[in-house]
């Protein structure tokens, strides 16, 4: 009987062996999954932790933004390049005074009101009537960047300003302008198909959506007169500026006025007349020149200022001065913060407006981008 019970021990003592073997194997297992699971959790954690500091450091210059630019309304009523808010030393310095180390933080503001206003080429929302200055201002933009030479260039100056008014307009039955504009009609047969927004434009993107722009709005070729050849599409359009005044029947507008006080050479040269497209780099050379020794700005540019460097006919004048203002109330803020090898972007659009009550400047966003 125990010669028969030992072989049977032994192979119970080699099977619970064997078990306990496989349950340290499963738990050693277990184990570093887990602590795997730990620090990916931890890092995850911590990335998390670091990207919520970064977007507060980011509001935090947003909101130092917001300041500058009510000191600066409540100073005086022009807004230019040789402001406070477009002084770099002057930015920097405030960035210093909240305690960043230095270069861990940057911040730009740029006037949203020294572009063209794209929603401002139909004169009131909702309608379907052009605003005919504004659509001279296309039509003179449009014959400076796209070549004459249809086999150098496709684009249509007509189809483009046409379609982007169909885009724009309302309560016309879908009536299509001219002969080369396009209502939903036209968007519903592409692939894929959309429709027409008959409204503004919220999204400068939105418009490579309508026809005749899917090509672009670069310029065909260099153009002559002008230094800063990387302007682009961000730089010369916008889709700001709305008034906040409702009129009859609940419609509101997009003024469209130019700031030439902050405006691009290109937007400069669609506001001049034909022939004067040389000038417009010299506008834009007279608001930045210096006093060699002192440093400061030798011109100011307070009203009619461009008199002194353009000479129009009364024609030329009273049209330059219905397209444009020296102040502006719209202007984008773009904050970078660096932590570590990452850097975090975040971008406000801002409306300054002056309140009824206390008399004084207030800031207010009213569009933000993350990581932008």
């Amino acid at each position: 009987m125990h010669r028969q019970m030992a072989p049977i021990l032994n192979n119970q003592r080699g099977i619970a062996l064997l078990v306990c073997l496989a349950i340290i194997s499963v738990l050693s297992a277990a184990g570093l999954e887990l602590g795997k699971r730990v620090r990916r959790s931890t890092d995850l954690t911590i990335a998390l932790q670091a990207n919520f500091r970064a977007t507060e450091m980011a509001m935090a210059g947003i909101h130092l933004a917001m300041v500058i630019l009510e000191e600066d309304a409540n100073a005086n009523d022009i807004d230019s390049i040789q402001e406070i808010w477009a002084d770099p030393e002057v930015i920097n310095g405030a960035i210093a005074s909240l305690g960043f180390p230095s270069g861990q933080m940057t911040l730009s503001i740029v006037d949203e009101l020294g572009k063209i206003q794209v929603n401002a080429l139909l004169d009131k929302f909702p309608g379907n009537t052009f605003n005919n200055d504004q659509k001279e201002l296309w039509e003179r933009l449009l014959d400076l960047m796209i070549s004459a030479d249809k086999s150098q260039d496709e684009r249509d100056p007509s189809e483009i300003i046409n379609s982007l008014k169909d885009w724009l307009d309302s309560e016309d039955d879908d009536l299509e302008t001219g002969t080369s504009g396009a209502e939903s009609a036209y968007y519903q047969d592409l692939v894929p198909p959309y429709t027409c927004s008959n409204g503004p434009f919220d999204l400068l993107e939105e418009l490579f959506l309508v026809k005749g722009l899917s090509l672009g709005l670069q310029a065909s070729e260099t153009l002559e007169g002008l230094d800063d050849t990387s302007l682009g599409f961000q730089e010369t359009f916008t889709v700001f500026g709305m008034d906040d005044t409702v009129t009859e029947k609940n419609r509101y507008q997009f003024p469209g006025l130019i700031n030439i006080n902050t405006a691009n050479a290109l937007v400069l040269m669609a506001l001049l007349p034909p022939g004067m497209e040389d000038q417009a780099q010299e506008l834009v050379d007279f608001r930045v020149q210096k006093h060699e020794e002192k440093g400061d700005y030798l011109n100011a540019l307070d009203k009619g200022w461009y008199k002194e460097i353009v000479g129009l006919s009364d024609t030329e004048e009273k049209r330059f001065d219905r397209l444009i203002t020296y102040s502006s109330n719209f202007f984008r803020v773009v904050c970078s913060v660096t932590m570590g090898e990452k850097e975090h972007r975040v971008t406000a659009v801002i409306q300054r407006k002056k309140g009824e009550e206390t008399n004084r400047w207030g800031c207010r966003i009213i569009r933000i981008l993350r990581n932008q």
